[in-house]
């Protein structure tokens, strides 16, 4: 049987495709992956996700991480855009973000030098485990673990407050948690040096910026939203002192604030034209009085205790 030239020709050339497709199927790869050996000596390669990719996949549109308020995280770290609450009179503002990170929870919170909560205590932030409380964004509730909260000295600034939770690991070796950050506008004080001049320090409770009590228990009581202690040291009168402060909010969310923070610990509170007056129920007794004469702006005069 005779072979005609043009049937050798298409046979030829169908065989020149198969051995390119053949080619072709055998050496593509995936780009945007990376290669591990695996095996031994055979010398296998399976395709890993770099830790971005991983990040992408476990919180699908978040940013590379670029810094927020301090905090430092490791090379290759993404986050999302924040939600917000609060701000109104008196309120924290709170804002949540998702975070990714390389790596498994410890570098969050792990005892390494180079953890973000350990960076955050070289700069001076406290792991007071204090936040404002979700349900009202004035209050400060307590951090329980595994959430992890920080704040800032109070001074010159007012206070940030940082917290950690919502820990997960996640497929390619990274970790993700939720991140929130409460802050606040500094407060209205007078524009009188003879009260506030220097470097503003602001304080958490009464007795100062401890959550353990002080030597006089009924007096670790939790102040308003960003309260600025006064420099002002005089006023005082026979039997009582006084002590001066600003805080963030309204003269009403200031009186409301105090009384429900002392009826919390004891206080019997009596409210007056001015603000009100207090009664611990303990002994000795102590009296405070509390009078807000400028928005925002009030003394608390302390009694010697009977």
């Amino acid at each position: 049987m005779r072979t005609l030239p043009g049937a050798l020709f298409r046979i030829g050339l169908m065989t020149l495709t198969l051995l390119l497709v053949g080619c072709s199927s055998t050496s593509s790869t995936t780009p945007t992956a990376s290669t591990t050996a695996t095996g031994g000596a055979s010398g296998t390669a399976t395709a890993t996700s770099s830790p971005q990719q991983a990040c992408l996949a476990a919180v699908p549109g978040a940013m590379p991480f670029q810094g927020v308020d301090g905090l430092q995280l490791p090379s290759g770290s993404y986050i999302t855009v924040p939600t917000t609450v609060g701000g109104g009179d008196g309120q924290y503002t709170v804002q949540t973000y998702t975070i990714c990170v390389p790596g498994g929870e410890a570098a969050i919170d792990g005892g390494s030098s180079s953890s973000a909560v350990s960076q955050l205590e070289q700069n001076q932030w406290t792991v007071n485990n204090l936040f404002p409380d979700p349900t009202s964004l004035s209050y400060l509730d307590y951090c329980s673990a595994p959430h992890i909260c920080l704040n800032t000295p109070g001074t010159p600034n007012t206070f940030t407050f940082m917290g950690f939770e919502q820990f997960a690991s996640q497929a390619g070796g990274v970790e993700t948690a939720q991140l929130q950050i409460g802050s606040m506008d500094t407060p209205i004080c007078l524009n009188d040096v003879g009260y506030y001049s220097g470097a503003p320090k602001y304080t958490l409770y009464f007795d100062g910026n401890s959550t353990a009590q002080g030597s006089i228990p009924a007096y670790h009581f939790q102040m308003p939203p960003e309260t600025r202690v006064s420099t002002f040291t005089g006023g005082g009168t026979a039997g009582s002192t006084y002590d001066y402060f600003c805080s963030g909010g309204t003269h009403d969310t200031v009186v409301a604030f105090l009384t429900n923070a002392m009826q919390n610990i004891g206080w019997t509170v009596t409210p007056n034209s001015t603000g009100f007056s207090a009664t611990d129920s303990g002994s000795p007794t102590y009296m405070i009085d509390l009078s807000i004469l400028y928005p925002n702006n009030y003394s608390l005069r302390v009694f010697i205790p009977q």
